[in-house]
């Protein structure tokens, strides 16, 4: 009764928190009144599809789904491991895009079919509220309409952010592109390597860019330069860099209202003194200006004092006082001829490799500034960095980690906190009660982790501790610590079905030595929603592609019920999508 008390407004502000599908299980059919507030008042649904079960999909496409289709305001779909081929499950319901006629924001996810992705994109143009829309991880094996694509892209009347990962099989151009976007401002493409010609004519298609960021592989200084006309919206450009100075100068000439540069380069070798020219001469209007730059050493003798030199450059007046930009300068200790310089604070998110530097200075006035490496949400830390004088760095705010077993001393000191961390992956383990105990102590400290990716035999030790953990919820067994045994047999198998991780285990990807323990496992894994397998008694070969039949998911099939979905995927990896009520 003091819930039904809250006004309209406050339930539709803690709506918005909410799972549209948990939102929906939990009030619908209530009374009257929750029900007018979530199939008519409430009008800002975003729906999540890449990590949801099969029976609720099955419930929100069949029963919801309808009700609310033109109160969405955001979809993502995938069909990655957890969602198997989910946008094709669209079509038994009649579902298809152009009838969310409210959708603004659109996600596709590692989508493979070239035909699905273009006839979702073609769906696109019934959809007037549009504005935002990613397309990443997805491969894209069609050889005639990838410009199709873009096009289609490019005719979206509202559309203002859009971010492309996109995998061209074959190939992909910008040339001969006929059709103007008149309203994308934010544009974001990634698997696909600009020259001066393609950014020439993807600038003429997108007159109105105010963000653009891009990989650039220039021509060599010994060809002569495509010049690209002038855009003077564009006013913030995010840059990996691999070309010449003069392929550089060229883009910047460009856009002479700059105000934000990022840049990631391993092909230029400019100082300080280089730079201040370039950016005075080109863009005098920047702000903020960061980079990394990878410089092969110039002399192999008096390393320390070229460092030195180097660094001198950008201790002047224009970036210290000026501008306050500060560098800092490492020599990797496993990299001999090379260095690599960087603007503070550290603005690269992408993968970021812990290694240990012989040598690393910054230009800060206190060295402790912009020690805190913020951005930074993926980790690879490779150790081992014991006894190494360095200035202090640490990383709060990582997300998914990659390492290897056991971690030296240092580790809690660079990393002092697992608490945002959801992805662990443990890419070789030492057989000694230090690599358990570590990483024992590696799931104790992160309590939001929902993926684990270790070896087999270091999960059955878990799993024979009895050991807990909330939200892990994804596992995937590999098999690193053996050369002969790679497939899990039954009472391995078993130890994992009956453990406390197996137990709340939702998504599994293992290696078995027998079908018949694919039963088992969905039998006694009641949380499990999927399963990736590959099975040491699968006779699938390149061969079976000629056959009509898959023998394998065929037995599949007719040992589970028909509710499951089960499909071949990259060879010998069998996905099941599981049907069934969660305990």
């Amino acid at each position: 009764m003091q819930l039904e008390s809250l006004s309209n407004e406050v339930f539709h502000d803690l709506f918005e928190f909410l799972d549209p599908i948990q939102l929906i299980h939990a009030f619908e059919g209530l009374n009257t009144r929750f029900d007018q507030l979530l199939f008519i008042y409430f009008r800002s649904y975003r729906l999540d599809f890449r990590s949801i079960s099969k029976l609720n999909f099955h419930l929100m496409c069949e029963q919801y789904l309808p009700l609310i289709i033109d109160h969405i305001s955001s979809l993502c779909l995938s069909d990655d491991d957890e969602t198997p081929q989910l946008s094709e499950h669209l079509i038994p319901y009649n579902l298809t895009l152009d009838e969310f006629t409210h959708l603004k924001s659109l996600l596709l996810q590692k989508i493979h079919s070239s035909d699905i992705i273009l006839n979702i994109i073609t769906d696109c143009s019934y959809l007037s509220y549009l504005t935002h829309l990613k397309i990443i991880e997805c491969h894209y094996t069609h050889d005639k309409n990838s410009k199709q694509l873009i096009s289609n892209i490019w005719r979206l009347i509202k559309l203002t952010h859009c971010t492309l990962d996109i995998i061209f099989e074959y190939g992909l151009t910008f040339v001969g592109l006929s059709i103007i976007s008149t309203s994308i401002k934010y544009l974001s493409i990634k698997n696909f390597i600009f020259s001066s010609i393609e950014l020439n004519h993807l600038l003429k298609s997108t007159p109105y860019l105010q963000y653009l960021c891009i990989t650039f592989f220039g021509e060599s200084t010994n060809i002569e330069l495509h010049r690209i006309n002038s855009v003077p919206l564009i006013t913030n450009l995010k840059l990996h860099f691999n070309g010449s100075l003069n392929s550089l100068i060229n883009i910047l000439q460009s856009m002479p209202n700059l105000l934000y540069l990022t840049i990631e380069t391993g092909t230029i070798n400019l100082n300080g003194n280089q730079w201040k020219k370039i950016l005075i001469d080109y863009i005098p209007k920047i702000k903020i200006f960061r980079f990394l730059m990878k410089i092969l050493l110039f002399k192999h003798y008096n390393i320390e004092e070229q460092l030195e030199d180097f660094l001198n450059t950008f201790q002047t007046s224009f970036w210290l006082d000026e501008h306050q930009w500060f560098v800092r300068l490492d020599w990797p200790k496993h990299a001999n001829k090379v260095f690599v310089i960087y603007t503070l604070p550290y603005c690269f998110n992408d993968t970021y490799v812990i290694y240990q530097n012989r040598w690393s200075r910054t230009t800060c006035p206190n060295v402790h500034d912009y020690n805190s490496y913020d951005r930074v949400t993926n980790v690879f830390y490779k150790g081992h960095i014991d006894n190494l004088i360095v200035f202090p760095v640490y990383y709060p705010n990582i997300r998914r980690l990659t390492l290897r077993l056991p971690f030296d001393n240092r580790f809690w000191s660079i990393i002092p906190t697992l608490d945002r961390l959801i992805s662990l992956e443990v890419i070789e383990t030492r057989e000694n009660s230090r690599s358990e105990s570590q990483l024992k102590d590696l799931l104790n400290r992160a309590p939001r982790l929902d993926f684990l990716s270790v070896d087999a035999m270091s999960f059955l030790l878990l799993a024979q501790s009895n050991i807990t953990h909330d939200s892990l919820r994804r596992i995937q067994l590999k098999h690193y610590r053996t050369k002969t045994n790679r497939y899990m047999n039954v009472t391995q198998c078993s130890i994992l079905a009956d453990s406390l991780l197996g137990r709340q285990c939702e998504v599994l990807i293992i290696r078995i030595e027998n079908r018949t323990i694919i039963l088992d496992l969905i039998n006694k894994m009641y949380n499990l929603r999927v399963l990736n397998c590959e099975c040491q008694d699968d006779n699938w070969t390149n061969n079976s592609l000629l056959c009509s039949k898959d023998e394998l998911v065929e037995w599949l099939r007719n040992s589970l019920p028909e509710t499951y979905f089960i499909s071949r995927y990259r060879s010998r990896l069998v996905r099941l999508w599981i049907n069934r009520k969660i305990k």
